[in-house]
């Protein structure tokens, strides 16, 4: 039996809340009003920064994420504020070179983070040695993470043996993160009450409600002996979401167990939450509420709302269950990985490839090949081998410690940072983010930082400006209708066939296909390209050709390998496209030499049109 201790909380909404229920998107402006009464509640630790709360600020919100954690800090000085970090992925979707991970550890501490909870996707601990080693250098606490999920090759004796190893390895506590709310009530009190007898640092456990029992999980997680529970107030929980803190809390009042929080003053965080939340409306999923399918699934819900978005935009949402059905397949295929940033991304983006495509890994994203090749780590299980030859060929696992093979980072990323980065922070963005970075300096020397307005979705206005600036698309407007004004922005663009031209239009934030019979007019691009057409032609050839090169689905290129008068070899990587925030690898279907190219680095690009031409 447990011994009398009070349950410990730490809460989430200012980072895994939004992050699972509204894409990431909630301002600081919109948690710094409460932030004061956050810091009375007496929480262990607020979770509000890491994870996708860094990339989502400079690539649509175009917010200083750095300056979040100080704003906070200073409103918030008693409360230790905690992040979540990727290990050797940092916030980001590769592997960075461990001066990268120093830096930005050491400058996350700095800024005024106190506890890093620091995880690998594969829980190949070999990719959070830098990490933790730095965070302990630095003064901060570590929270050593283990990704549970089920699989053949997951046992509650393996996960036990991970948290020995991370003990340690000097963690001063020990997560089990259940990210897509797999843990079961009696399975919790299994593991947990073991484990407790198999470490000494206190154990914290992270679940999603997804399946609906996160508050059933929690409670017997309790009767185990668990040490500090993830929760978030409640007008932000649930769903996809952790469980709601005033219900945890009501429910371990007068028991041994009791939390001590005021539920009065949980109240008013609620009621503020409960009023910016519609603000935000328009990023709810359909697939953010309860959903037993995730037992059969797997599928971490912020997962599941992206896979439902990357669909939308390809016209393809009615294909999602074929989708959900894909996902364990290639997760089997990659080795049964635990569904969780980057792996998630990795597995979702390729079953969403190999059901668009209709052909299985006819298409093979640059992140699949890599994770093939071993460059995030070593998976749990074997890999398919018949997946892995028809994606690297002959080319060997790498059996090391995949950041072994980076070279240093920082002073290149110095080197090539444009004028506008200005600081340490400023250094370590370009490093991680280089081509949104720019974007992001830019959009700060024009003073729009902290104008992104979410019921609009759209790039800010410079001062005193009376007109959309087209820094996402070639064109935007607005268009007013009986008093209604609707944001409109032109994507990209099809070829002629019967009924006119195919144009993609984003409406207020959502994509739609047109047919446009009429003379459209030439718009020149924020970069001074012509990314229109008129009179019926198209600045694009479409394709027709056997070495014609084109792409599986909307993106935009973000490398060209080749020039010109170069010659290639049938499956040589032409063009790098980034669609569903991975980077695809774009091969010529021929050998031959390049005789046009037709795009150049920040084109969005369609699926009809010829990149390429090898001859």
């Amino acid at each position: 039996m447990p011994t009398n201790k009070r349950v410990k909380i730490t809460d989430t909404t200012l980072r895994d809340a939004h992050q699972s229920l509204i894409a990431t998107r909630l301002k600081t402006d919109d948690m710094i009003p409460i932030a004061e009464k956050i810091e009375r509640v007496g929480f262990w630790s607020v979770e509000m920064w890491g994870g996708a709360t860094f990339d989502t600020a400079i690539r649509y919100m175009k917010e200083d994420p750095w300056e979040r954690v100080r704003s906070l800090k200073k409103l918030m000085p008693h409360t230790p504020l905690q992040m979540l970090l990727r290990g050797q992925n940092l916030v980001g979707y590769r592997h960075y070179a461990d001066d990268t991970v120093e830096k930005f550890v050491e400058r996350s501490i700095a800024n005024g983070i106190n506890i890093i909870r620091i995880f690998d996707a594969l829980n190949d601990f070999r990719n959070i040695k830098s990490a933790v080693k730095t965070t302990l250098k630095n003064g901060g606490k570590v929270e050593g993470t283990l990704c549970y999920t089920i699989s053949p090759v997951h046992t509650i004796d393996l996960f036990i043996d991970m948290a020995k190893r991370l003990e340690d390895m000097g963690s001063d506590t020990i997560c089990v993160k259940d990210m897509a709310g797999l843990l079961s009530p009696n399975v919790v009190y299994d593991l947990i009450s073991k484990m407790k007898k198999a470490v000494s640092v206190p154990i914290h456990l992270h679940c999603h409600d997804t399946s609906g029992t996160g508050a059933a999980t929690y409670l017997k997680a309790v009767e185990a002996g668990i040490d500090i529970i993830d929760t978030a107030i409640s007008s932000l929980a649930s769903g996809t979401s952790q469980p709601p803190t005033e219900t945890m809390v009501t429910m371990l009042k007068n028991s041994r167990y009791d939390t001590r929080l005021d539920l009065n003053l949980l109240a008013e965080i609620a009621n503020h939450f409960r009023s910016i939340r519609k603000k935000y409306a328009s990023f709810e999923s359909d697939y953010t509420g309860v959903d037993p399918a995730v037992l059969i699934y797997q599928i971490p819900g912020g997962m599941i709302s992206n896979l439902a978005s990357q669909l939308k935009e390809q016209k393809a949402l009615d294909r999602i269950r074929e989708v959900l059905d894909e996902v364990p397949r290639v997760r089997e295929d990659m080795g049964y990985p635990p569904l969780v940033t980057p792996s998630s991304q990795i597995v979702g983006t390729q079953a969403t490839l190999n059901v668009l495509t209709g052909e299985r890994y006819k298409v093979i994203t640059s992140e699949t090949k890599n994770y093939l090749k071993g460059l995030y780590g070593r998976p749990p299980a074997p890999i398919n081998e018949d997946v892995r030859r028809s994606a690297i060929g002959e080319e060997e696992f790498i059996e090391c410690r995949p950041a072994d093979l980076i070279e240093p980072e920082m002073e290149r990323a110095k080197k090539e940072a444009p004028d506008t980065a200005k600081t340490s922070e400023d250094i370590l963005i370009y490093a991680l983010f280089p081509k949104i970075a720019k974007e992001f300096f830019e959009a700060r020397e024009r003073g729009e930082l902290g104008k992104w307005n979410p019921a609009e979705d759209k790039p800010p206005l410079p001062e005193g400006s009376k007109e959309a600036v087209p820094v996402f698309a070639p064109s935007e407007f607005n268009i007013k209708v009986h008093g209604e004004t609707f944001h409109v922005k032109v994507g990209g663009m099809g070829h002629p066939g019967e009924g006119g031209r195919p144009f993609f239009l984003y409406l207020n934030g959502e994509l739609e296909e047109v047919m446009v019979e009429s003379l459209v007019e030439i718009v020149p691009s924020s970069e001074g390209r012509i990314d229109s057409a008129v009179g019926g032609r198209s600045t694009r050839p479409k394709a027709s050709h056997e070495g014609d090169v084109t792409t599986a689905m909307p993106g935009t290129v973000v490398n060209i390998k080749v020039k010109v008068g170069d010659t290639v070899e049938a499956g040589d990587t032409v063009l790098i496209v980034e669609a569903m925030k991975m980077e695809n690898e774009i091969h010529t279907p021929i050998a031959g030499e390049v005789k046009n190219i037709y795009v150049s680095e920040g084109d969005r690009v369609n699926p009809d049109e010829v990149l390429v031409a090898v001859r």
